[in-house]
Parts: C-alpha cells; structure tokens; sequence
C-alpha cells in the first residue's frame, strides 16, 4: 500500500472522526485496516468490541479485527484474540488457538495475559497440564499486577496442585 494513500485516508479518518461522524468513518477505517495498518486495527477492536463511539457489541466483526492486529504483532491484540477464542466470541471455541496467542501475548510481555496463561497450563486448557509453567506465569502476574483477588486464588490452586504432584 502506497504510504501517501495511507495517511490521507488516515487523515480523512481522524477529521471525521473530530465531527463525531463515526458511521461514516467505519468504511475508511475497515479499509485501512484490512490494508494493514495497526492503528485502525486495534481502534476497530475497541468499537467493536468495547463500544467506543456508542457502536453495539459486534463480535464477529471485533473478532475479524483482533485477528488482523494480533498477526500484525500487537501483545494486546494478542490477548483479545486469545480471549474470544477461550470464550467463543465472534467464533467457535479454539482451545488450541487460545493458548497459542495467550502464550505469545505473555511471552511479548503483556501483563494481563500472565495469569491467563497460568490458569491455562494448570488446566491443560490448549495445552498439556504444566503446574511448573502455571506457577511461573502466575509469579509474573503478582511481580507485574500485585496482589489481586483472581490471582491469589490462582496462586492457591497451584500450590495445592504442586502439594498434590
């Protein structure tokens, strides 16, 4: 894609998006993002999927979206995409597919990923049951975000499953 094209169709995005004319910028920025750019990929996401701009929850399309932006590279994208697939948003279930993006997200260092990914190697959820890589994930989640309810009773699920191994 020609750069030059890229950014005035970027251009004409951000103006319409300043007038608050969202419904006529989602087909430049679909066009964008399905010409690559990262930006209105993970901008597609968060109208799509976390209604930005007063848009209805569109899982399917926020789906097509996360997808785009976690085979662009983005840790976050990552992350959601590991989640609609665990939960099948937008898709059918892909245990597989969530554990293999949950794990990239972690491995590029993206927090929030850290505990998910633990609790996926402690249920064998995509993966084989590992309690050593759950704990260490789990570690890196109390390191990152502290003491949280959720990864607390996480960590005690470990150690109960260490106690039992």
């Amino acid at each position: 894609m020609d750069q030059e094209v890229m950014d005035e169709l970027k251009e004409a995005i951000a103006q319409l998006l300043e007038k608050e004319e969202i419904h006529d910028a989602l087909p430049m920025m679909k066009q964008a993002a399905n010409w690559g750019d990262l930006e209105s990929q993970k901008q597609l996401i968060d109208i799509f999927l976390h209604g930005k701009y007063g848009i209805v929850f569109d899982p399917k399309n926020g789906f097509a979206y996360a997808r785009l932006a976690a085979m662009n590279g983005d840790a976050q994208a990552m992350y959601e995409f590991a989640r609609l697939n665990k939960e099948g948003i937008g898709c059918a279930k892909n245990m597989e597919q969530a554990f293999y993006f949950m794990n990239k997200a972690a491995t590029a260092r993206y927090p929030f990923a850290y505990d998910e990914l633990a609790v996926m190697y402690l249920m064998g959820q995509g993966c084989q049951k590992d309690i050593e890589q759950a704990g260490f994930w789990n570690l890196k989640a109390l390191e990152q975000l502290g003491h949280t309810p959720e990864i607390d009773k996480h960590a005690r699920m470990i150690k109960k499953a260490l106690e039992k191994a």
